[in-house]
Order: structure tokens, then C-alpha cells, then sequence
């Protein structure tokens, strides 16, 4: 009750005064990012949650108001000013700034988890600047009116010197869609988040590592497969699902010409995710970890320590959370998959 106290005191007097949103927008935003982190991190204390909690908040309201062209100016110049140490331009990336600065503080110790755990966030920032230029594309021209030179490609359009190319896409890249989805899906500060249930938690980061490029993969698929729908019904085009399946284009699908479809791009995350999950279980040996928590188990028994338990328990924690959290958010409009309710006899 503290937790949710203080982390709506900074909703409403923090941050949202610094952005252009509504008092119901904020409430909502408020709902949205509690559940997550009390979903997500079962065994994550107030303080973990709560810069966490913050990072995310603040990362929907800009992923968010990148229509506002205002605000795409505002995060283009963040970088720089974070390199250079000046002042953010506006204070919602003040906040911004400051929540780094925290999250780098409770990483003390150990920079490889630190860095894992706050560049990701920086990340996100550049990763929204170039999703912007993907929707913003003059076809024609086949550059971004956010990209330097596209003036001087109008200009020479004006003049007749453009000639015809060859159309490209960034979706037509095997890669490109899973590249992008890292910038933008901050899923490695999510993994890092899992494993440091406090500040003075100190998991071995060797006794994990292993599996960390599969929870970060699973995180963002995951989400992905999930946000599919809402983004259907948005009209969406730039997302790891569509632009996955248009590299795939070159395959048989299920479409009514043999083409492939996006639910045949759907279908294929779909065993993927699965594979890295059970890749994950058998990395952390959770099985065995659940059994040893369910018998009440010696872990030397079974070659394994209650540290090696405890990592276990909170990936598992986790994973459940976060398909939880996504079916239950309101967010994803995902009551189509609750059962009809019966009438009365």
C-alpha cells in the first residue's frame, strides 16, 4: 500500500505536470504501469519497482506522443545532451535522465548487469526516433522528411535529377525487423530487473547469463504476438509482425494464393517463443527448482544451490506475470479470448 501511495504521489505531482496529458490519461497510465511491475516482479521490493515502474511510464507517454512533432524534437536532441551533460530540453526527459541515473546507482557493482540494465533505455530513445522515419517515408524518394539530406532530395526532384530505383523496404531485410524491435522492446532492462529483486540482491550473473539472449528474445516476441491484435485494429504497418512478414514474402503461406500472411508470421513467433522458453527452463533447470520448492528438496541434492533456486523462481515469477499482465491489460483488447459467458438457464 506504501508502494502504490508513493508511486501515485509521483504520477500526479511529479510527472505528470510535465506533460501535456490529461488527469484520466495519467490515471490511466498510473493502472497500466502498477500492474506491470506488480505483475511482472513478484519478488522485486518498492524500490526496484518503483524506478522500473517510472522508466516504463514515462517510456508509453513518448512512444506515445511521437505524433507531436514537438516532442520527436524534444528526444531527438536527448542523446547528445545526455553525452554532453547539458540540461534535457524539456522536463518530462528531465525526469527521464534522472531515472537513469537511479537505475544506475542500485546496478552498482556489477557493470556488465548495469549496463543492462540502464542502456536499453537510451536505446528505446533512438529507437522511437527511427520508427518515426519508418512511418514517414516519402515512397518516392524513399527517405524520411526526418532524415538529413531529404530537403536535398526534393530540391533535386524540383530540378528533374531524381531517377527511378529500385524500391526498397526495410521489412524486405531477414534481420531488420528483430533489429529494430531490440531498440524499441527494452527487454534487457526487463531481464536485468527480473534478477535483482533489491538493491543489495547479488544473483551471479554467470549462473544466468546463458539464457539472457533467450528471455530477451522471448520478452519481445511475447509481447509482440500480444500487441498483434490492437495493432491490427490500429491499422499498424510498422511492427515486427508485419514487417517480419514481409521478408517472408518468398514463402509458401496459407494465404489464398499459397502467399504468406501474417498469421502464418504469427504462427512462426508462436514456436518460437515456445522453443526459448522450454531453452530457458532448461538453462535455470526449473523443473528441478519446482521440485525442490514443492518436496521441500535439499537443492545439494540435485546438484544445485537455493541461489541457483531463487533464479529460477524468478524468471518463472515473471514469465507468468507477463502474459498475465498483457491478457488482464486493457490496453490489448484481449477480452476476445475470455470465454463467452453463458445465460441463464
Amino acid at each position: 500500500m506504501d508502494f502504490q501511495r508513493s508511486y501515485h504521489g509521483w504520477m500526479h505531482n511529479t510527472f505528470g505536470p510535465t506533460t501535456s496529458w490529461t488527469t484520466r490519461q495519467i490515471d490511466i497510465l498510473e493502472e497500466l504501469t502498477f500492474t506491470f511491475v506488480e505483475k511482472l516482479f513478484p519478488f522485486v521490493d518498492s524500490e526496484m519497482k518503483g524506478i522500473t515502474g517510472k522508466f516504463t511510464a514515462i517510456a508509453i507517454y513518448l512512444d506515445d506522443s511521437l505524433e507531436n512533432d514537438a516532442v520527436y524534437n524534444e528526444i531527438g536532441s536527448f542523446a547528445h545532451h545526455l553525452f554532453t551533460g547539458k540540461a534535457q530540453p524539456s522536463a518530462t526527459l528531465e525526469l527521464y535522465h534522472e531515472c537513469i541515473k537511479q537505475m544506475s546507482y542500485l546496478y552498482e557493482g556489477d557493470p556488465v548487469q548495469q549496463a543492462a540494465a540502464v542502456l536499453p533505455w537510451i536505446n528505446f530513445i533512438d529507437g522511437c526516433l527511427l520508427e518515426k522515419r519508418l512511418v514517414t517515408v516519402d515512397t518516392k524518394l524513399r527517405a524520411s522528411p526526418y532524415d538529413m539530406g531529404y530537403q536535398h532530395l526534393v530540391e533535386q526532384r524540383g530540378h528533374g535529377k531524381n531517377h527511378p530505383a529500385r524500391e526498397t523496404s526495410p521489412g524486405a531485410t531477414m534481420r531488420f525487423p528483430l533489429y529494430i524491435r531490440h531498440r524499441t522492446g527494452i527487454a534487457e532492462a526487463y531481464v536485468a530487473a527480473m534478477f535483482k529483486s533489491t538493491r543489495e540482491q547479488a544473483l551471479p550473473l554467470s549462473r544466468y547469463i546463458a539464457a539472457f539472449p533467450d528471455i530477451t528474445f522471448y520478452v519481445l516476441v511475447i509481447n509482440d504476438l500480444l500487441s498483434f491484435h490492437k495493432e491490427e485494429l490500429a491499422g499498424e504497418t510498422v511492427n515486427m509482425m508485419q514487417l517480419q512478414t514481409q521478408s517472408f514474402k518468398e514463402y509458401k503461406g496459407s494465404g489464398a494464393s499459397g502467399e504468406w500472411t501474417s498469421l502464418n508470421t504469427v504462427d512462426f513467433f508462436c514456436n518460437q517463443a515456445r522453443d526459448a522458453a522450454y531453452m530457458i527452463d532448461e538453462i535455470l533447470r526449473v523443473q528441478d527448482c519446482e521440485r525442490i520448492v514443492r518436496e521441500r528438496l535439499d537443492s545439494r541434492d540435485m546438484g544445485l544451490s537455493d541461489t541457483d533456486v531463487m533464479i529460477a523462481l524468478q524468471w518463472r515469477g515473471f514469465r507468468v506475470g507477463y502474459i498475465l499482465w498483457h491478457l488482464e491489460s486493457p490496453r490489448y483488447k484481449l477480452d476476445v479470448l475470455r470465454p463467452a459467458q453463458s445465460g441463464p438457464n
